[in-house]
């Protein structure tokens, strides 16, 4: 990588990779205090300190950087492209590792409603600390910006993410000079770096050493993003922004408010904005909202890029999917997941009303998902016989649980919100392969093959009439129910044909020279199978343009797509239980249609109905 393309990479991951990670001192050492309701003293604020500066050596540093990180599959990441990866090695198993990834994505969904709700809440609420009578406006201007954030997702990021990396490195270099200024105030306050006092703070609390480490995971919010954006700035950008630049400024933060409360134990219900001047007061709450509006903006990005993908995998229903930048083909934009995003968002803020509340919720879904993926990055470096990263990552599982079960323990308080998200999110999935599975066994339980099919055609109908028809089928060697309900309505073929098969590929994009495979069953009729990654869309418009290279098509040829679309219809017995039936039939009434998502022109589609029992 040249150095131009290495600094930029090192810019933009500081606006779009760090960005959740670095608003959590707004919201993660004062949430600590209360969680675990803790005595403000010397004990207490330096071996907190110490834990917080430790568990981002742990799990930032040593697990994802030095480690997750090396998981790459073809230069990506990400929950789904660690479990792609791991099904590449061995296919034993295959059924768990894909449930753990679609279960990883379910919370993944959940961290991303609150990530948004909690960042923006803690940073109003520093509207508070320069005046009381603010408190009363917090929640509604958190709403406000919240609803305004969801309104504009359809206008993409592309123009204001050019922006993302600067002003953040602004925050970043903001909250590394306010804690040297607490700093020098009390140097001593330097010891906390040693990890004797994590240790000796843990041990001191005894039971309350559990909440506090439930409470610690919020100095980790958004590391996940490490892992997700690989693809997006590449490791080495992402390593160095880490270790010496971000890091540094966080570490420097926790110091600072450690030294504030030290001085005023009654600061430590706003520790992050006690930090500052009075005259900085309002200036710190406009770049915090910044701040915060960013990292929500990258997270619900990184939910409408993992919700493709597992589109792609049909993992879940398709949905009407919008590029919203010509030139990063990562960035989409999906309305009906932007909108169930944004309620469940708005919700949350209504449910919990403070970011002290919404951590407990946040804490469950964010230790949940690392959870997952150390678990998969595990079984990946087994695989791989990587025996001294995989006994690291061993120990590194047993802190996860840790982290996850001093969260679980808080489902009454507030994780069932995320707890809750995570299962319909994951029960949803689970409904939809299995019940896209059942269709495709009805498809297809006894059909011909396509070169059978037109070889007894040709032998006892000669019916055709001079024109071009592609069949959209499922399945690339047989005959779909488009061609069968067609003949048998019409009573003919056309002179040219072409079966299209759509296979999508488990591995992030496929190189175009290996996109398509052609087999030619007789004189002007083609089976075409055409390869996408998960991270890919098909496009049929590109298709017919490779085909009319290929002279396949001429440029001038009238086409006709013919394609059949399920109808699912209860039927008891035949494959999903009761409700699971409802559910998919549900979901199949919001997913788009094929040729939408495909990019079929309109006008060329005909578009045959078939009902199926499930």
């Amino acid at each position: 990588m040249k150095k131009g393309s290495l600094y930029a990479a090192m810019l933009g991951s500081i606006g779009v990779v760090y960005g959740d990670i670095g608003t959590s001192p707004l919201y993660a050492f004062k949430s600590s205090f209360i969680i675990a309701d803790l005595e403000v003293n010397e004990i207490n604020v330096f071996g907190l300190i110490s834990t917080f500066i430790w568990t981002l050596i742990m799990v930032v540093s040593v697990k994802y950087v030095s480690i997750v990180l090396r998981a790459s599959y073809r230069g990506e990441g990400g929950i789904l492209a660690i479990s792609s990866l791991i099904q590449k090695f061995s296919n034993k198993g295959k059924v768990y590792v894909v449930m753990l990834g679609l279960l990883g994505f379910a919370l993944f969904f959940g961290d991303c409603i609150i990530t948004p709700a909690i960042s923006v809440l803690s940073a109003v609420e520093g509207l508070s600390i320069a005046s009381p009578e603010f408190a009363k406006y917090v929640m509604p201007i958190s709403l406000a910006v919240l609803i305004c954030l969801f309104a504009v997702q359809s206008k993409g990021s592309d123009v204001i993410g050019r922006f993302f990396g600067p002003i953040m490195a602004i925050w970043f270099v903001t909250i590394g000079v306010l804690g040297v200024y607490q700093i020098a105030k009390m140097p001593q306050i330097l010891y906390a770096l040693n990890p004797i006092y994590a240790l000796e703070f843990l041990a001191h609390n005894g039971i309350k050493s559990f909440l506090v480490l439930g409470a610690a995971i919020l100095v980790v919010t958004g590391a996940e993003a490490l892992y997700a954006d690989l693809g997006h700035f590449g490791a080495k950008a992402i390593k160095i922004t880490w270790h010496f630049f971000v890091f540094p400024a966080l570490a420097l933060n926790y110091l600072g408010q450690g030294v504030v409360v030290m001085k005023d134990p009654e600061a430590i219900q706003h520790p992050f904005f006690s930090m500052a001047p009075d005259y900085m007061i309002y200036p710190m709450v406009v770049l915090a909202t910044i701040a915060t509006v960013i990292a929500s903006q990258a997270v619900i990005s990184g939910v409408f890029s993992v919700y493709s993908h597992a589109m792609m995998l049909n993992y879940l229903p398709r949905m009407k999917m919008n590029f919203t930048s010509s030139k990063q083909k990562g960035q989409v934009y999906i309305p009906m997941v932007n909108m169930v995003l944004g309620a469940l968002t708005v919700l949350s803020v209504i449910i919990f009303r403070t970011s002290d509340a919404m951590s407990v919720a946040y804490g469950f879904s964010v230790s949940g998902l690392m959870l997952i993926t150390t678990a998969l990055a595990l079984i990946l470096f087994v695989q791989k016989r990587g025996f001294i990263l995989s006994a690291i990552l061993g120990v590194i599982l047993i802190l996860d649980f840790v982290f996850f079960t001093s969260n679980a323990i808080k489902i009454l308080e507030g994780a069932w919100y995320s707890l809750l998200v995570a299962f319909l999110v994951f029960y949803m999935s689970r409904v939809w392969i299995q019940g896209s599975a059942v269709l495709i066994n009805q498809q297809f339980p006894k059909s011909k093959s396509i070169q059978h099919f037109v070889e007894e055609y040709e032998i006892n109908h000669r019916t055709k009439i001079p024109a071009t028809a592609i069949f959209m089928t499922r399945h690339p060697k047989k005959v779909p129910n488009s061609l069968v309900i067609h003949l048998e309505h019409n009573k003919f073929l056309h002179s040219k044909m072409l079966f299209v098969s759509i296979v999508t590929a488990n591995i992030p994009r496929v190189h175009f020279k290996k996109r398509y495979t052609t087999v030619k069953i007789s004189r002007n009729i083609y089976a075409i199978a055409v390869k996408y990654g998960y991270q890919e869309v098909p496009n049929m418009r590109k298709m017919m343009k490779w085909a009319v290279e290929q002279k396949i098509l001429s440029d001038y040829e009238s086409v006709t797509f013919f394609m059949s679309k399920g109808v699912p219809v209860p039927a008891r017995g035949v494959g999903l239980g009761k409700i699971d039936e409802q559910i998919y039939i549900l979901m199949s009434k919001f997913a788009a249609p094929a040729y939408e998502f495909y990019h079929i022109p309109h006008e060329k589609v005909l578009e045959l109905g078939v009902r199926y029992r499930i």
